[in-house]
């Protein structure tokens, strides 16, 4: 009985590949198939790689090119503006004011382009190019003849500012040993963050504020003149006491 059946399945296998022999006709030819549909993954920018930043701000041929005093007061104090991630993962965020210059632009995009797999992946400036002019007198130069040419651009950061953002299909091991790479070259201290650690610096802060047992805060004691301390702190004091005697 099984010898029959081995031979019966045998005959029908010959004849199916008998009818798949006859039937198939070989043919050369050019074959152009159409490329897939390139879909864009929703949320990532246009440009995934970091944008060459110019050296200073392009002005019209008749415009005097103004030059301006040091004012420190543009990296003085706490960002209040941009100081959260939009996209929502990987960031490095200023622990300090300072100023960028355009080398420090170069060192950022050259080290995020060159260790990113940007097919999956993005970065975007959060920081303006170098806009302020820090002018500077000649070497060897006598003293007075007014204010000096412009010797670079400089843009302001405020501590807490957000610089650069990455985003997409990254994991942390990588991002995270890419930015303490980049954070530690800046001319001021900073600091590779992740959504979740905003989120637990926020959680912290309105903690210690709820559970503060200390009545004496920075804020209550300028408000109500303590000791007469009006007379001794300054309007950067005053202007920043909701923040603590240290963001000023």
């Amino acid at each position: 009985m099984i010898r029959l059946l081995k031979g019966l399945t045998s005959k029908t296998l010959l004849e199916c590949n008998k009818s798949t022999l006859l039937n198939h006709t070989s043919s050369a030819g050019l074959k152009d198939f159409a490329d897939p549909p390139h879909e864009k993954i929703i949320g990532f920018p246009d440009q995934n790689r970091l944008k060459i930043v110019p050296k200073q701000p392009f002005y019209p041929s008749s415009f005097l090119t103004p030059r301006l005093p040091k004012r420190i007061a543009d990296h003085r104090g706490p960002e209040l503006v941009h100081n959260k991630l939009i996209h929502n993962q990987y960031a490095i965020v200023a622990l300090s004011g300072g100023q960028l210059k355009h080398g420090h632009f170069e060192m950022m995009r050259n080290t995020i382009n060159r260790n990113l797999d940007l097919n999956k992946s993005f970065a975007v400036w959060r920081v303006d190019p170098p806009w302020k002019p820090i002018t500077r007198h000649g070497q060897g130069k006598k003293l007075g003849g007014g204010k000096g040419a412009i010797d670079h651009y400089v843009t302001p950061v405020k501590s807490g500012r957000i610089i650069v953002e990455i985003g997409g299909y990254v994991p942390k091991r990588v991002i995270s040993r890419v930015l303490i790479d980049v954070a530690q070259k800046l001319p001021f201290p900073a600091k590779p963050v992740s959504k979740a650690d905003l989120e637990n610096w926020e959680k912290e802060d309105q903690f210690i504020l709820e559970n503060n047992l200390n009545k004496l805060r920075w804020e209550w004691c300028i408000k109500n003149n303590i000791l007469n301390v009006i007379n001794y702190v300054g309007k950067y004091d005053i202007e920043f006491s909701h923040l603590g005697p240290d963001c000023r």
